[in-house]
């Protein structure tokens, strides 16, 4: 995948960050609830890290998970944040709001384990057999 300088990327995560809030008043002033707001944002912007991290380096430097590793684990909880906030901002019930929180941390195991599996191809010529 192609990388983009930083000072690019700054600059496009500035102005995903901005469109997110634009959207979260555009929430706020249609609905009145301003609080929604936050939870929109949260999850706009949640959602372009997510989007984001295809465009960082996949590969680990030395230890633990790689930026764009880093970066879908943090989209998809901001995201789930967000729309746990949004759940429980409508509906008023702690239950729903903890069930929408499992869902998340679901999500992101999932994610993480697509994202990071190692996929070979079976090959008999070269596969040793140990006994």
């Amino acid at each position: 995948m192609a990388q983009i300088n930083s000072r690019t990327s700054s600059a496009i995560s500035v102005g995903a960050f901005l469109l997110a809030v634009a959207f979260g008043l555009l929430v706020g002033f249609t609905t009145g609830d301003y609080l929604s707001a936050v939870w929109v944002v949260l999850i706009v912007f949640g959602l372009y890290v997510m989007v984001a991290s295809r465009l960082k380096s996949d590969s680990n430097d030395s230890f633990g998970p790689s930026e764009a590793d880093v970066m879908v684990a943090g989209g998809v909880v901001m995201a789930g944040l967000g729309a746990a906030g949004l759940v429980y901002t409508y509906t008023g019930e702690v239950v729903y709001t903890a069930v929408v929180i499992l869902v998340v941390v679901a999500v992101t195991g999932i994610v993480m384990a697509v994202k990071n599996r190692s996929v070979r191809e079976w090959d008999s010529r070269t596969e040793s057999r140990t006994r």
